[in-house]
């Protein structure tokens, strides 16, 4: 017959004290909670094979955390410390490494030009003249590269003195900007500002199929799928700056097709003027079949931000607010819920719509007030 295991009484009434506040906590380690009941759960009287049941583990992990403890009480608790990351290096492989890193760096020139010797100590001043080994003259650059290299010479906060050869590099101060920011707050007469974007993909997700039991008595699995799956849902929109309305679509992937019946909405939804497309310098922004289809739609223009300055596209800020709208804390099964709630959520957002300004809006005139009180 085995002999039944339990754990050792405690020895004060502080060790018993912090085993059981451990075993009632809620914000402390899960493994040093789960441990600290098993000990409660012995004091009590029950069996190892009692406490396995209620704690949902096996009864040999209960026996081995029960000999923990009355071998090395509280501390038991934890785990033990691993052997740690075993060492790359032997000892003498690393003994090599410091004496080179500790010796002198070869490739110095001696006094007189002649050999390669170690450098003089630092205490000892040089008396001959030293000349260094003159360096081949470096190739002049031309095209792209001499225009990179003329841009990287001009200090912080100028955009540049001349005109360099070739196409400079797009910075936050170069006119693309000022351009983007010019038709923001000063407009061109009849011409409509939209900004345009694209956000993805929005992957629905597997569902397990509901408990219960088959007619054979076997009860109801699913493979697990590790995968993102091949349904992907893209979400285009086009935010027009004047009054806050967008124009949004979804399409299963993102190409030119989709960008090109971007455009035919926003047409569509601006009968008259000139539409000038602020968006990014995308593939499909610039394809061949896109640049077709707009030589037949002479009043959609473009106009392209600089990289790296997706911030100047006002389309970014407002799937912000699309993103809590429709898709923050909802779960998707297929794609047609994706479409569903994309123009739910158009619908809701184009309902409380105002026109975007650009910069920030003025301070309210409220802590104006508050401080003529308090002074008076």
């Amino acid at each position: 017959m085995p002999v039944l295991l339990f754990a050792r009484p405690p020895l004060d009434a502080a060790e018993e004290r912090t085993i059981r506040k451990l075993a009632g906590a809620r914000h402390a380690p899960g493994d040093w909670i789960r441990r600290a009941r098993m000990i409660a759960h012995s004091w009590d009287g029950l069996g190892t094979t009692q406490i396995a049941d209620q704690l949902g583990c096996h009864p040999q992990t209960v026996r081995e955390r029960l000999h923990r403890f009355n071998a090395e009480g509280v501390d038991g608790l934890g785990d033990r410390p691993g052997p740690g990351r075993p060492r790359r290096l032997s000892e003498t492989e690393r003994g090599r490494i410091i004496a080179l890193a500790r010796s002198a760096p070869p490739g110095r020139l001696h006094q007189g030009g002649e050999g390669l010797l170690a450098p003089p100590s630092p205490r000892r001043r040089r008396t001959g003249p030293w000349t260094p080994s003159p360096r081949p003259p470096r190739p002049r650059a031309s095209g792209w590269a001499a225009a990179r290299s003329a841009a990287s010479c001009l200090p912080k906060g100028r955009a540049g003195g001349g005109p360099a050869p070739g196409p400079p590099a797009p910075t936050p101060s170069s006119p693309q900007r000022a351009q983007v920011i010019a038709l923001y707050t000063a407009p061109p007469p009849e011409v409509t500002v939209v900004c345009a974007d694209e956000l993805g993909p929005v992957i629905p997700r597997s569902f397990p199929p509901a408990p219960g039991w088959t007619p054979d008595g076997h009860r109801v699995k699913a493979l697990l799928d590790y995968g993102r799956g091949p349904e992907k849902t893209w979400v285009y929109g086009a935010l027009r700056v004047g009054d806050g309305q967008e124009v949004t679509m979804t399409a299963p992937s993102r190409n030119s097709v989709g960008y090109q019946h971007l455009l035919a909405a926003v047409e569509a939804a601006n009968p008259a003027g000139t539409i000038m497309v602020i968006t990014d310098n995308l593939s499909s922004h610039t394809s061949a079949s896109t640049r077709t289809w707009l030589a037949d739609h002479p009043r959609i223009q473009h106009t392209f931000i600089p990289k790296r300055a997706c911030w100047l596209n006002l389309q970014e800020g407002w799937w912000r607010l699309f993103r809590r709208q429709a898709l923050a804390g909802q779960s998707f099964a297929t794609p047609e819920e994706i479409t569903l709630a994309t123009k739910v959520a158009t619908c809701q957002l184009n309902a409380r719509a105002r026109p975007w300004v650009w910069g920030r809006p003025p301070l309210s005139p409220r802590h104006r007030r508050r401080v003529l009180v308090y002074r008076l």
